[in-house]
């Protein structure tokens, strides 16, 4: 069985959901970046663990919204979308 049943479906898919996938996969990948960067010195501020990841999940999510755009964005100019 296919998983898309015919070239424009697959089209359709790669060109709205893979970005999301693709923005999605780098999020462990920030996650650790923002951890080592950010965290000793929210702790430091803070004094707390869970305070400090709290505020490093809001950035993570930021930060991985903002891939998510700019995946978007290179998808489009690649299918010539975007002029």
């Amino acid at each position: 069985m296919k998983l898309f049943p015919d070239v424009e479906t697959r089209k359709r898919f790669m060109k709205t959901a893979l970005p999301v996938i693709f923005g999605m996969a780098w999020t462990p990948i920030i996650w650790m970046m923002v951890l080592w960067a950010v965290g000793p010195s929210l702790f430091a501020l803070t004094g707390s663990w869970p305070v400090s990841l709290s505020a490093i999940i809001i950035i993570v999510l930021l930060v991985t919204s903002l891939f998510i755009k700019f995946f978007v964005r290179i998808g489009r100019k690649f299918n010539n979308e975007g002029h």
